[in-house]
């Protein structure tokens, strides 16, 4: 019997399926055998079904979860009477994401909290623009820095992919979306008329649903008493009608009276006026406040629901094994 350690080193490439990174799990196999010699000539067997990885060396990107060996009889077309011996050996390797995970899903999740943040910030702060905008560059540039720990092919899109794409979509939606709540929030009877659903929807249902009863909801302030009565109809300042006194003071026979009584009467209807116009502004502002409200929680939400449909079925089927 003849034993033969030939002092070698091989090196094999493995296809890699990107699917998943980085929570990837790749199976390498490793052929050895000889065609110069057939299995009648040459038998090969191994010592044992596992590989010895007594001088393996453990990679800081890589752990070895299984490794098997198979002892294989093949017979080729241009030789079909006679067998070829090979041995395969087969490496199931578990990618170590912790580089990734710190380097690139955390970040991309800061991204996408800030992103929700922007719906808690005022609007007449006048910075939520500028914070939807700065998310978005420095998502930009972030992205350019770690395109190349990614893998480049266009058999499948990785998980990590799929998660800077849905992180990008996110921070785009948020600017559209604060462009609305903006637009909703300098809104006036001017140029817009709230719907009744809107009033309803907004200001009376859904403050009550999501607990929003102490936020300070728009209303008319009670005004003060009319002025003094006269034997015609005048507005006191809030623009409610007087009714007519039965007599006839001697005042308001006055030209100059009766002229002091139409300017108040111009006045108070111009208050009138004023003050249904900041009523409607207030309105609008308030339907605004609401949105920012629902949509903070709803941000923060589809932020960590997206987060975990993305990673938690891959994680579960790595947790099995």
């Amino acid at each position: 019997m003849i034993t033969w350690n030939p002092p070698a080193i091989f090196k094999s490439y493995c296809e890699i399926i990107v699917l998943h990174f980085p929570f990837d799990l790749q199976n390498c196999s490793m052929k050895l055998g000889t065609w110069t010699y057939d299995g009648n000539l040459v038998v090969i067997n191994p010592d044992s079904e596992k590989p010895d990885l007594s001088n393996f060396m453990e990679s800081g990107e890589w752990v070895m979860k299984e490794s098997h060996s198979w002892k294989h009889w093949v017979y080729y077309a241009c030789c079909p009477d006679t067998p070829y011996l090979d041995i395969t050996y087969h490496f199931l390797m578990l990618r170590l994401p912790l580089y990734f995970i710190v380097n690139v899903i955390i970040p991309c999740m800061l991204f996408s909290f800030l992103t929700g943040l922007v719906f808690y910030l005022p609007t007449d702060s006048g910075e939520k623009m500028t914070l939807s905008i700065s998310v978005l560059l420095s998502l930009t540039v972030f992205l350019l820095v770690i395109v190349e720990l990614i893998p480049s092919t266009s058999s499948a899109v990785p998980l990590i992919g799929k998660y800077m794409l849905f992180t990008m979509v996110f921070v785009i939606a948020s600017i559209i979306i604060t462009v609305i709540v903006i637009n909703t929030h300098h809104r006036s009877p001017s140029t817009h008329t709230m719907p009744k659903w809107v009033r309803k929807l907004f200001i009376e249902t859904i403050p009550n649903i999501m607990f929003f009863s102490t936020m300070k909801r728009p209303g008319k302030e009670k005004q003060g008493k009319s002025l003094y009565g006269a034997d015609m109809d005048i507005s006191d300042i809030s623009g409610n009608q007087i009714s007519a006194v039965p007599y006839q003071s001697p005042i308001t026979k006055n030209p100059d009276v009766r002229s002091a009584i139409e300017g108040v009467k111009y006045i108070a209807e111009t208050m009138k006026s004023d003050e249904e116009s900041n009523n409607a502004a207030e309105e609008w502002k308030f339907v605004a406040m609401v949105l920012d409200h629902i949509l903070l929680c709803v941000f923060m939400a589809v932020c960590l629901i997206g987060t975990l449909g993305v990673f938690a079925g891959r994680l579960i089927e790595l947790s099995t094994l």
